[in-house]
């Protein structure tokens, strides 16, 4: 019974084949459809974001489409049934590929379409313009126009001198700079930075603060001048400030007073006729800065000692005695005398009007020069006395000079000269026509000789006056005779 059951759907299945009849081909089934291809549009691109579109993708059947979103080959959302996305939180200015994957609900099948999409430049803060006001010696102060921005968080700035960060994260228009130096040149920065995309754009400019100003010039006058010192007046200094002028005083470029608040002063302790150049420097308390003025100003001749007249008194063999008119001067204080002889000083600061010369050498000549000088100034006038001191007391002569010519024969010799003296013992040399004989032989009782050449014998032989000089010493003192000679 169950083999007639499997029998007849058997049977069925034949009778099928053979009323329609079959193919000796294989069967191939039929591929299900793909989504349709889209269109992808990129919309409301910002610096951080954009929208995609797309036109809808179809397929046949009754169970429609849904979509898959890729950015940089990143699933972001799945099975979406809109036509639209919104991507956020991106980088500015960078490119990314998006990519819409149409899936069929019905058959699986699917079909994808890409677009690159390019986000925004972050946008920098407008420029601005910088200008510099109320300019000191010491400051200024800058302004800037405001800065813009897309976006609603705006603009703070950052403020640069030299390079060198002072403030940051302004909301004003405006900084003062103090504390610099001046006469000098800063460069200024402002940095508008932009709170929302952290972009920045910068401008410069650069300012010079004033020079310190100086003191005005002076006018300097002398007065009360005389041979030691003289007075200076001078116009007052003047200077931007409240601080006023002090005052430097020079005398040959040489610091005599300092910080003076006063117009005037004096000088004392100069020399006589001499011309002085004195420096007044003008000093700003508060700035430092100077001003200097000069004049020259030359102190009066000093009056010399009047004229006065020396006298010798007296000379003695080793003393001698002076005396001079009395020593006066137009003007203040008195007159000294200083005392020379033969330019060696004898003594100083005298007041007497005479004065006695000991310890002299007899015979011997003597300059006495007396210098008048004042005590007052300095200034001196000399005078010159000369004499001679008395020989002292001698007996020494020359009594005889005879001069021989060459003999001849057994007992021939040179010529010769025979000089006799009251006492040989105190001769030195003899001196004819320009020789000197010192060196003799004895020649009996207070006699010498010496030899003579036939040359110098004839000289003097021929000479119009027969003189010659015995240089000799007698009580401690060099002296000489002068004698005459014959021709025998």
């Amino acid at each position: 019974m169950k083999n007639i059951k499997l029998f007849i759907p058997i049977l069925l299945i034949s009778a099928f084949f053979l009323l329609f009849g079959c193919s000796d081909e294989e069967v191939t089934p039929t591929p299900p459809p793909n989504p349709s291809s889209i269109t992808i549009t990129s919309k409301n691109i910002t610096v951080s974001e954009f929208t995609i579109d797309w036109t809808a993708s179809t397929i046949e059947g009754d169970q429609g489409v849904v979509y898959d979103i890729y950015l940089d080959d990143n699933k972001v959302t799945s099975d979406l049934d809109a036509l639209t996305y919104t991507f956020s939180d991106l980088d500015a200015e960078t490119t990314y590929s998006v990519k819409v994957t149409s899936k069929s609900n019905e058959f699986e099948t699917t079909s994808t379409q890409m677009i690159d999409v390019t986000t925004s430049i972050k946008p920098t803060p407008s420029n601005i313009t910088i200008t510099s006001k109320d300019i000191t010696i010491s400051g200024f102060t800058i302004d800037w126009t405001a800065s813009t921005i897309e976006g609603d968080q705006g603009v703070v700035y950052d403020i640069y001198l030299d390079d060198n960060q002072v403030a940051s994260d302004l909301d004003a228009l405006t900084y003062s700079f103090s504390n610099l130096d001046a006469e000098t040149t800063y460069n200024v920065k402002v940095t508008s930075k932009s709170n929302e995309f952290g972009t920045t754009s910068t401008q410069m400019i650069d300012v010079i603060t004033l020079a310190k100003p100086n003191p005005s010039d002076t006018t300097i006058t002398s007065k009360d001048i005389t041979v030691s010192g003289f007075t200076i007046d001078w116009t007052a200094s003047t200077i931007e400030g409240n601080q006023g002028v002090a005052y430097d005083i020079y005398l040959d470029d040489n610091q005599v007073a300092s910080d003076l608040d006063a117009l005037t002063y004096s000088f004392s302790d100069l020399d006589a006729e001499t011309t002085y150049n004195v420096k007044v420097t003008s000093k700003s308390n508060e700035f430092g800065t100077t001003s200097t003025q000069m004049i020259d100003v030359t102190t009066l001749n000093a009056p010399k000692p009047n004229d006065f007249n020396i006298s010798l008194n007296s000379t003695g063999t080793t003393n001698a005695s002076i005396s001079w008119s009395s020593l006066t001067i137009d003007g203040p204080g008195g007159v000294l005398a200083d005392i020379y002889i033969n330019n060696n000083e004898e003594s100083t600061g005298v007041t007497s009007s005479g004065w006695v010369f000991t310890g002299l050498t007899p015979n011997t000549n003597y300059t006495v020069k007396i210098v008048a000088r004042s005590s007052e100034f300095g200034t001196t006038l000399e005078k010159e006395i000369t004499f001679v001191t008395e020989p002292l007391p001698t007996t020494f002569e020359v009594t005889s000079a005879e001069i021989y010519p060459r003999t001849t024969g057994t007992f021939g010799g040179p010529a010769r000269a025979i000089i006799r003296f009251t006492d040989r013992d105190l001769l030195d040399e003899i001196i004819l026509n320009g020789n000197t004989y010192s060196s003799y032989a004895f020649a009996g009782d207070d006699g010498i000789t010496f030899s003579l050449s036939d040359e110098e014998f004839e000289t003097l032989k021929n000479a119009t006056t027969k003189e010659g000089t015995a240089n000799f010493t007698e009580n401690g003192t060099s002296s000489s005779k002068t004698f005459t000679y014959s021709v025998n």
